[in-house]
């Protein structure tokens, strides 16, 4: 499974979890979430990949 940190500051602050496993949807997911998580930290917003096993 492909997890979604957001870190601000150098800090995780959420982690995003997509219910689908589809890249497509997932591109889609995270490119809302981003405008989201933009407008609630401020521009200073970076988001890593990682996966679970």
């Amino acid at each position: 499974m492909i997890v979604f940190d957001v870190i601000v500051g150098g800090e995780v602050k959420e982690t995003i979890r997509p219910k689908t496993a589809k890249l497509k949807e997932i591109y889609v997911i995270v490119g809302e979430q981003m405008k989201q998580m933009k407008r609630k930290y401020g521009p200073d917003v970076d988001v890593k990949r990682r996966m679970i096993y």
